[in-house]
């Protein structure tokens, strides 16, 4: 679906009813409260904060923006009909078709309807909201930034944090390997500083690109425009000469200073994983040269929260499967990939299949931060907790269908990280894979479930579903 801009978008929810608006919110805790109040509501509604203490009117924060199912497979194109395993399967077959829809450049925009250059910068005017009780200070973390490859030209959109540390300087956290962080430690190699220019406000679709793990050289702004069936309007920064969305809300054009030009403390952050994993630590600043503004101004806000979850089209799943396909590991039928465990749900082959998809998920780049690998047979939804819960208890043998692989890949927030892995940057850890499939070599033997037949289910419900009443 195509949204115009950001406001376009939230007017769209407003229309639906998914859409709540609270005046007098402070940025300190109380916004970010209740988001993650809403966020675990029935109805999981986006907030529209305006009002704020200590700011203007019409300067205002947006959360829990795709947080529901309407809104995802609002924003991804995908009908709301079909049920969680068709809609992943959906998308996946459509993502095998992306093809890039290229940016449009435009002389102006909205974004430049009010540009702050010199001593008229200050951070401040704009509300950076305290998401968590013991986070390091004020973040704003749905960005979209932007970088460009001081070898290739390659312009790279990525999604990271800022953490407000004055008027005009901010502290990133770009995990190493990211393209953000590669692009940057090129100039510093250098000893030059690195241009960004940083959306604090956009299409829903340039987000969804910017955090989505997209190969190098292909842009996020023609993955965007992919996504949204129509290219994404650039206008050229005042000072970066970077692409900026020329629709974005606020953008901050600056230099990442390299390492030796100084740091600040960086953190602690509420990680995704529901604990503050990373710390505090010193990391580069960045020099805010310009900001480019809208009148009434909207910043996205999208803090983790324990408990929350990514939608389900924005998982990793999708991106295991088709790490799987590539393997040539055949028949399966979907993968559930959430906190850090993938739960893949396939029709057994051959001897082995389940452990083999299994260590595939392992050894793959987008499930690297896992810690368990489940795998059910293709009666069981790996949505659906219940059932996978059942196929371990019920088919899972603790002694033959348990395995552990050791100093697998892992990330650096992790919180179950060892001091003294940190102390060393051995970012390692172990997985363990749950067979919970039926035996291969006795799957006909086994005990015949007592689940109605997915035919007889369906003519049942035709006839009487309506005296049942919905679900």
């Amino acid at each position: 679906m195509i949204f115009n801009d950001l406001r376009d978008y939230i007017a769209t929810l407003e229309k639906l009813g998914q859409l709540k608006i609270i005046e007098g919110a402070s940025c300190d805790l109380e916004i970010g409260a209740i988001t993650e109040i809403a966020s675990f509501r029935k109805t999981c509604p986006a907030v529209l904060f305006d009002s704020i203490k200590g700011f203007k009117k019409g300067y205002r924060v947006l959360t829990n923006f795709v947080s529901n199912r309407l809104r995802e497979r609002m924003v991804f194109g995908v009908s709301n009909d079909l049920t969680d395993p068709e809609a992943v399967l959906y998308w996946k077959n459509r993502l095998k078709e992306f093809e890039p829809i290229e940016p449009k450049e435009v002389k102006d925009g909205p974004v430049k309807e009010n540009v702050l250059l010199g001593s008229d910068i200050d951070l401040a005017r704009f509300p950076w909201p305290k998401w968590h009780q013991r986070d390091g200070g004020p973040y704003i973390c749905a960005t979209s930034s932007v970088t460009r490859d001081p070898e290739s030209g390659y312009i790279n959109v990525g999604s990271y944090r800022y953490m407000l540390l004055g008027k005009n300087k901010i502290v990133a956290h770009i995990g190493s390997g990211h393209h953000g962080d590669v692009i940057r430690k090129k100039y510093w190699a250098k000893g030059k500083p690195c241009p960004v220019a940083i959306s604090l406000g956009q299409d829903p679709a340039l987000l969804i690109a910017a955090g989505t793990n997209i190969n190098w050289g292909v842009s996020e702004y023609g993955f965007a425009g992919w996504l949204r069936g129509a290219p994404v309007e650039i206008t050229k920064g005042a000072v970066t000469d970077l692409p900026i969305p020329a629709t974005a809300e606020v953008v901050l054009e600056g230099d990442m200073l390299p390492p030796g030009a100084g740091t600040e403390i960086e953190g602690p952050f509420g990680e995704f994983s529901g604990y503050y994993g990373g710390g505090a630590r010193p990391a580069p600043i960045t020099m805010i040269e310009s900001i480019l503004y809208r009148n009434d101004p909207i910043i996205l806000g999208a803090p983790p929260f324990l408990g929350s979850s990514r939608g389900i089209l924005s998982s990793r799943g999708i991106l295991v499967w088709n790490e799987l396909e590539a393997l040539g590991i055949p028949d399966i039928k979907a993968i559930n990939y959430s906190w850090g465990m993938c739960i893949i749900s396939l029709k057994q082959a051959y001897p082995g299949h389940a452990m083999r998809a299994a260590h595939g998920a392992i050894g793959g780049t987008a499930g690297y931060h896992g810690r368990f690998v489940i795998v059910v047979d293709e009666d069981i939804d790996p949505y659906n907790l219940e059932q996978v819960l059942w196929a371990i208890a019920t088919r899972c043998d603790p002694e033959t269908s348990l395995d552990i692989s050791r100093r697998i890949w892992s990330y650096k927030i992790d919180p179950r990280l060892p001091k003294h892995k940190k102390e060393v940057a051995d970012y390692t850890g172990s997985v363990a894979i749950i067979d919970a499939c039926r035996p291969y070599h006795w799957f006909d033997e086994f005990p015949a479930t007592t689940q109605i037949d997915e035919e007889l289910l369906k003519e049942t419900n035709a006839k009487w579903g309506k005296f049942i009443g919905d679900d």
